[in-house]
């Protein structure tokens, strides 16, 4: 990965995915930018370059404050502020976008702003929506696993953090029933994963990790459940890759219930 672009705009929401995310990239090696765009309907009496200037001093002075080094890029914006991130993004070769919930501080936990629903959708680069509560730390990593070969697209990734941070991995598959699934039923699927995953069994004896298959009434009660049971610090799960784009903006999807219902942060590969 050789950079990470981090939207931010001084909210508590943007601040927990700044500091969760500039965690990542020095575990990973990767270059961290920073992002902040002026809408061209509150420049006022003031010249785009003053209020860049004036931006780019109080962002530093911040992000000094916090002990992060990091490329600022104050930017007006001219489109909708998921395409100019996107926009940027492709540009420094992000391979990961990060921003908080929304762009207001609501207490309500199910509350994700428009920017953040609509990159959701978007972006084909993996996306880290930040929490509540900032990471500056990982110390068990959940990645969810279903019979689909792009749920092992977070694998490589979350293989290398997790020896980066000295985190257990935690490899989570939720059976969807409303009763209970026999014994044979269980193992039968567990076999099925592990097949999926063979390619993987080298890398994954270099960390700490386990493999849980679980029964739940929806796969994202079972996850958030099984996050909070463990103490999970980070959830990284990949999104639907067989819809298209119009698909996508009216699918209603477990990573969106996820996303909804979790106190900690989330990567969408």
């Amino acid at each position: 990965m050789r950079s990470i672009l981090c939207a931010f705009d001084f909210t508590k929401q943007s601040e927990s995915a700044l500091i969760t995310s500039y965690t990542i990239s020095r575990a990973m090696d990767a270059e961290f930018h920073v992002v902040y765009f002026i809408s061209s309907e509150v420049l006022g009496l003031s010249t785009p370059d003053v209020e860049k200037s004036e931006k780019e001093k109080k962002i530093s002075e911040f992000l000094n404050s916090k002990g992060i080094s990091s490329k600022i890029h104050v930017q007006i914006a001219k489109e909708a502020i998921p395409i100019e991130i996107l926009r940027l993004a492709k540009e420094i070769d992000a391979g990961m976008i990060a921003v908080g919930r929304s762009s207001y501080d609501v207490s309500d936990v199910n509350f994700i702003g428009s920017n953040t629903l609509s990159l959701k959708k978007i972006s084909e680069i993996p996306l880290l929506i930040g929490a509540y509560k900032a990471k500056d730390a990982f110390k068990n990593i959940l990645i969810t696993l279903n019979e689909k070969s792009y749920s092992l697209d977070p694998l490589s990734f979350g293989i290398k953090l997790s020896k980066n941070t000295d985190a257990k991995l935690h490899l989570l598959n939720v059976i969807e029933s409303p009763y209970p699934v026999a014994l044979e039923e269980r193992e039968l699927q567990e076999a099925k994963v592990r097949q999926n995953i063979k390619d993987y069994e080298p890398f994954l004896k270099e960390v700490e990790h386990s493999l849980s298959i679980i029964v739940s009434e929806s796969a994202s009660k079972g996850i958030l459940e099984y996050a909070n049971n463990n103490e999970i610090d980070l959830i990284m799960m990949s999104r639907k890759k067989s819809l298209n784009l119009i698909e996508r903006l009216l699918y209603s999807s477990t990573t969106l219930r996820i996303m909804r219902g979790t106190i900690v942060p989330v990567i969408l590969f």
